[in-house]
This record gives structure tokens, sequence and C-alpha cells, in this order.
């Protein structure tokens, strides 16, 4: 359900208020709402062609709709986003990981889909509410990361050629395209991303806010800019493109990671995970590139969480609040935590 600021959006236009967000992405919190405003001025823009095509048609012959073809290929049509699910998480990705007389507890998050206000379990907030401090991967507001965004001379319509970009004008809408036709691949990439899914608020905000709120030291496990020179690289125009070839299939993917998510069910969110080595592989990269993102995205990342994780224990203990795919599986947090003496276990609410 569309939130009253998206409905805002909506029925004022959203050309003034792409302008202005193109005007003021100064730093990573606007940065994320600029990718936010382009998956919702997206759908927005599809609901208004769905209308004027309906309008289109009731006004030639009873019964008859006349649709345009576009002169070039275009992306297919996103699905409605899901609903997003209202019934409590049964069984979260929490867990507890002790050492020493001291518990610090790990909450693993999906950034979009699930609405923690209403989902999570009181569990889960109760041991949030009790702890000493909070972690979280990086700063969203650092104003140093803001540099990784400011508009180039490039433009993504030419690098991309007119047929991509065609395509990506289908999935997220003309005017939100030229919003965004000389910022970086990343953003394109993160809009596409979150196809389909539904519209919450993000789950890493949600939990740090409520940990604000309690004036709970507030712990950044990497800097912002470390966080997106990652994306940038990785998230280039390949990646955009090979997101473009595979609009249905990876809309499909958010989807099944969502339902496995919301499980809790360990084994799927590892085998959707692997999924994506052999769409990498159809798309020409080779193996050693995709080991090396893998490196770079999650286990180099990982790893270097380890040292400042356990200082918080040391000092403690906390709450920490990291994206799922980081604590499940060989090599994750709990894994090499566990490799050096603590004693990891999922709770059940």
């Amino acid at each position: 359900m569309m939130t009253g600021a998206v409905a805002w959006i909506c029925e004022r236009g959203y050309e003034s208020r792409v302008r202005v967000a193109r005007a003021t992405h100064t730093d990573m919190k606007r940065v994320v709402v600029l990718v936010a405003l382009v998956a919702t001025l997206g759908a927005c823009e599809k609901r208004r062609e769905a209308a004027a095509e309906a309008s289109h048609g009731s006004a030639g012959a009873p019964g008859v709709t006349t649709v345009t073809q576009p002169a070039t290929a275009t992306a297919p049509p996103a699905a409605a986003p899901a609903p997003a699910a209202t019934a409590q998480l049964q069984h979260p990705l929490f867990w507890s990981v002790e050492k020493a007389g001291t518990t610090t507890y790990f909450l693993g998050t999906m950034h979009t889909g699930v609405d923690a206000a209403s989902q999570l379990p009181a569990t889960v907030w109760s041991k949030l509410d009790a702890a000493r401090a909070f972690a979280m991967e990086a700063n969203l507001e650092d104003p140093a990361a803001g540099d990784a965004f400011r508009p180039t001379k490039a433009s993504l319509h030419d690098a991309l050629g007119d047929d991509y970009w065609a395509r990506l004008e289908g999935a997220i809408g003309a005017g939100p395209a030229q919003a965004i036709e000389h910022l970086p691949p990343l953003v394109p990439a993160a809009a596409l991303s979150m196809r389909g899914l539904p519209e919450t608020p993000p789950m890493d905000r949600v939990l740090s806010a409520r940990a604000a709120k309690a004036h709970k030291p507030l712990v950044f496990l990497e800097p912002a800019t470390h966080q997106l020179a990652l994306l940038r690289k990785w998230l280039d125009l390949k990646a955009l493109r090979m997101m473009l070839d595979e609009l249905p299939r990876g809309e499909q993917h958010a989807r099944a990671m969502l339902a496995a998510y919301i499980a809790g069910d360990e084994r799927q969110i590892l085998a959707l995970s692997d999924d994506e080595r052999g769409d990498a592989l159809r798309h020409g990269y080779t193996a050693a590139e995709y080991d090396q993102e893998m490196s770079d995205l999650l286990y180099g990342r990982n790893a270097s969480w380890i040292a400042a994780l356990e200082r918080l224990h040391a000092d403690g203990g906390g709450f920490v609040a990291v994206g799922a795919l980081h604590l499940v599986g060989p090599r994750s947090v709990l894994d090499l935590l566990a490799r050096r003496g603590y004693r990891v276990t999922r709770i059940a609410p």
C-alpha cells in the first residue's frame, strides 16, 4: 500500500521532486532517498500509463482498446509490488553469541519487503531495548559518501546504448530514467533490485532509529565510503545490462529471497545466492570475476568486521543488525565468530 508521501508524488507530478532530489543528493541519506524515489516514481508512472491507456481505449469503439506499439523494444512491465505481509515472523534470523559470560545478539535484515515494526517478534525488540549498544553496517548519513554520487557529464544513455536505455525507461519510467542519466549505474541497479517487492520502511533504519531514540551508542562496522566504493565497482554498466536482460527472472529471484527470509530458511537463502553465480557466468563474467565480487561484497567485509564486533562484545555486548547473507553459511560473520570460540545459537521467538 502506498504511503502518504508516495501518493503525494503521484498526485503532484514527479518532475519537480526528481529535480530537487537530483540537485541535493550530497550525502548518503539523500542517495538512499533518491533510489527510493526512482523506484516509487517508476511505479507511479506505470500507473498513470495504465490509466491513460484505459481512458484511450474507452474513447474508441465500445469494447475496443487501441494500443500503440513502441518503436524500440522496452523492458517487460514489472509486476505490481506484492502487498507487504503483516504476519509476525515465526522464525526470524536471530542469534545469540556468547563468550566469557557476555551475550551479543545478531539479527539478519532485509532492506525492504518486511515491515519491521509489525513483523519482528517481541523477543527481538526486547533484546534491542535491553542492549548496551547498537551496531550496523555503515552510517548512511555520512556526508563523505556523497562524493560518489555527484553528477557527471557522462551519460548513462550513451554508455548503455539506445536499446538498453529503452529497457531501463520501460522498467523505471522515462522521467526517473532521465533524472538519473548522469548518475552512476549503481542508482538504477539499486532501483531495479526493488522491483515487485513490498514497499516498506528500510529495516535497518527502523532499528537504528529506535536505538538512537534510546540514546544507545551506535557502532558502524565500516565506513559508508568503503561500502559505496565496492558497490560502485560491481554494480557497473555490465551488471546493469545483465539486470535489464534478466528483469522477470530477477524479480522472481527477489521475491523468492523475500519468501525465504520470511520463512527463516537459511538453506534456501544460500541456495538462491548460489543461483546468482550461474546467471553471472551466462552473462560473460568469468568464475574468477564472480569469486572476486563475492570476496569484495561479502566475505572480505565479514572478515573486516570481526575486530569491531569483538570489541563491542568485550565492552559488554550489544545488538547487531546486518544483511542476512552476512550471517548465514560458511565464512559468514557467525561462522568466523564460532571459530574464535564464541557459542552461536539460533533463537526461536
